[in-house]
């Protein structure tokens, strides 16, 4: 837990750098790391507090492929917390994403996420 803490620690400065520099790509993939962090650590609350962050940041000024990374870990936690409805809605955006991009490895991974919670559902 301690690395975790000192990964923690760098990642929430650089946040707070992009943040301030006004650099949205990288204030974004911070919140998106400090939000990784936090669910393998299984604080998943917090987590999605953070990964919302990347997400909303990516949606107002960054391309629409850079949502790619927010809508599946979004839909991650939402599945880890058992909350089906709300994993679908972000796993069905990563599988359309992955097929406008044309990324056949993000269609795949997006599939197999969308597979497990249908298989949980049902």
């Amino acid at each position: 837990m301690a690395k975790d803490d000192g990964k923690l620690n760098v990642a929430k400065r650089a946040y707070k750098t992009a943040q301030a520099e006004g650099n949205r790509q990288e204030e974004a993939r911070w919140a998106n790391v400090i939000g990784d962090i936090l669910k393998n650590r299984g604080e998943y609350v917090e987590a999605l507090r953070w990964l919302r962050k990347d997400y909303d940041i990516s949606v107002r000024y960054l391309p629409e492929k850079d949502l790619l990374a927010s809508c599946q870990s979004i839909g991650e936690i939402y599945f880890r917390l058992e909350n089906f409805p709300d994993a679908l809605v972000y796993q069905k955006r990563h599988f359309e994403l992955a097929n406008a991009a044309n990324d056949i490895v993000e269609q795949q991974r997006a599939s197999t996420q969308l597979g497990r919670s249908y298989h949980e559902i049902f």
